[in-house]
C-alpha cells in the first residue's frame, strides 16, 4: 500500500459519523432543556434560558419572595442566549455540512 494514500473513503465516513455521536447527543440534550425550560449546568451554578413570551414569564420567578440576590446561585439567560445559541449550531451544522460535501 502507497503511504501517502492516507484512509480510505469508508474509513474516514465510519470515523466522522463516531466523532459526531457525542456531539448530536450534546445538542440533544442542550435543546431538549431549553424546550421545556429546565436548567442546566452543575447545582450551584445552574443555568436556564428562558424566553420572553407570556407562557415562559408565568412558570417561575428566581429568588427567595421576589428578592434576586438570593437567587441560590441560578442564573437565567432570555432571548439574547437564545440567539446566540441559535447561530452557533447554525455554524456548527454548516461546518458539518461543509465537511460532507467535501
Amino acid at each position: 500500500a502507497d503511504a501517502g494514500a492516507g484512509l480510505s473513503p469508508l474509513a474516514n465516513t465510519i470515523i466522522f459519523i463516531i466523532g459526531i455521536i457525542p456531539f448530536l447527543w450534546a445538542t440533544y440534550e442542550f435543546w431538549s432543556r431549553i424546550a421545556v425550560g429546565s436548567s442546566f449546568g452543575t447545582g450551584q451554578d445552574s443555568i436556564q434560558i428562558r424566553p420572553s413570551s407570556d407562557a415562559m414569564k408565568k412558570l417561575t420567578t428566581i429568588g427567595k419572595d421576589g428578592d434576586l440576590k438570593k437567587s441560590r446561585g441560578q442564573q437565567v439567560l432570555g432571548d439574547d442566549a437564545l440567539l446566540v445559541a441559535y447561530f452557533l449550531f447554525a455554524v456548527a451544522i454548516g461546518s458539518v455540512g461543509i465537511a460532507v460535501y467535501s
